[in-house]
Parts: structure tokens; sequence; C-alpha cells
């Protein structure tokens, strides 16, 4: 349980470090109107196999080890309910998320670096739109994953994750407001049960509440919950 959440704050370090080139590289933010996307075949034309090579590179390594992370996880799938590793299983799902939206990221330092909007569009509409897609569908389930399990700081990382990568996502906002509440709740019951024995309760769920501090968080204010003031990477 330990190492579990040593990756889970891993992985916030990770996410949140990268955050500004999130915003950075948005086409179309700065007053530029939407067109057709060129085809792949069309930007290899106009700039050059090696150039185009030399652009997605960074972006389809990325992606490959995104699908790399979850070999261990098929073969652990593989074994009967009861032998498969929970903190494995996990620990690849997180590895992946990572990988998506680091290669979201590639896609949109690439944009930046092309002068044609419909270059700009090729790579937004080709790999940044469905890694961070892919990214926020592993986070979601992970999210409900530990949800299910009465993890409630784990579960409040994961859908802050999403909102990280996708602000909008009404249903990480309601997510994270309802286990605020869930995490009031069992905070006041834990109370009580302290009193009512004469001392701090040694009834615990699967978490332990003082280890897991770092999730200790009112996560209904998710913006503050990022640490950037500003909810994450927009």
């Amino acid at each position: 349980m330990r190492h579990a959440s040593g990756l889970i704050l891993m992985a916030a370090i990770v996410l949140l470090s990268t955050g500004a080139a999130w915003a950075a590289g948005v086409p179309w933010k700065n007053g530029e109107e939407p067109v057709d996307p060129a085809t792949l075949e069309e930007m290899k034309a106009d700039l050059g196999e090696p150039r185009f090579k030399r652009l997605v590179a960074p972006i389809e390594s990325k992606v490959q080890l995104a699908e790399k992370a979850m070999v261990p996880y098929q073969k652990e799938m593989e074994k009967p309910p009861d032998k498969r590793r929970a903190e494995l299983l996990q620990k690849c799902k997180i590895r992946s998320a990572q990988m998506h939206v680091a290669a979201a990221q590639a896609a949109m330092r690439a944009q930046n670096s092309l002068h044609k909007t419909s270059h700009r569009a090729r790579i937004k509409e080709t790999y940044e739109e469905p890694n961070r897609k892919k990214a926020i569908r592993i986070y979601e389930g992970l999210g409900l994953d530990a949800r299910a399990a009465g993890n409630i700081p784990q579960a409040g990382f994961f859908y802050k994750q999403v909102l990280s990568v996708d602000p909008s996502n009404q249903q990480a906002r309601t997510a994270l407001k309802e286990l605020a509440q869930e995490y009031r709740q069992a905070m006041q019951d834990r109370k009580y049960r302290g009193k009512s024995s004469g001392g701090d309760s040694d009834d615990r769920k699967s978490w332990d509440w003082d280890r897991d501090a770092d999730y200790n968080r009112d996560w209904s204010d998710w913006r503050n919950y990022s640490g950037s003031g500003r909810g994450g990477w927009y």
C-alpha cells in the first residue's frame, strides 16, 4: 500500500510539473479560425519526409511507451482473478496514462513549430486529441476502481487528474464533490468512534488516514487541490 501511494504521488509530480506546456500549444487559441486538416501525405510533401519524421518521432515514441506499459497488464489479466496483483495493474495504468499525456503534450509542441494551420490541425486531430482522450479514460477507470474499493483519497487524486487534462469534465467534477462529502462523513465517523471508545479507533478502512495526509483535501475545490491556482494545465 505504501508503494502504491508513492507511485500515485510520483504521477502527480510528473503531471503537474509539465502543466505549463499544456496550455502553450493550443491551435486556434490566438484568433486563428479552424481549417480542414491537411492529410499526413500532404504534410510529408510540404515539409519533406525527413522533417516530418523528426516532427512526429517524439510523439510516436511516447505512444509506443504507453502501449508498452500495458503489456504486463494484459499478461496479469490472463491470470485467475485471485492471482492478479492489483498494485501491478494500477501501476501499468498510471504509466500508460502518463505516456498518453506526454504524447499529447509532444503533439502540441510539434504544432508550435508548424506555420500552416492545416498542418497544426492534422497533428492535433491525429495525435493530440486521441492521446488526451485515452489518458482521460484511464484516469476515470482508476478513479472508479479506487472509489469502489472505498479508497476516497486515491479516487479523489485520479479524478483530479481527469480535470487536469479536461477541466470541463462534468463527471469528474461531480465525483469530486461527492467524494468530498464522503470524506467529511468518514472523518466525522472516525472522530465519533474514537470518542465512544475512549481513544482513537483502530477500525480503519483500506487506507491509512495519517499516511495519506497529502490526499486529505476538499476535492470539490479541485483548483486549489491542483496546486496551480489555474486548475492544472489550462
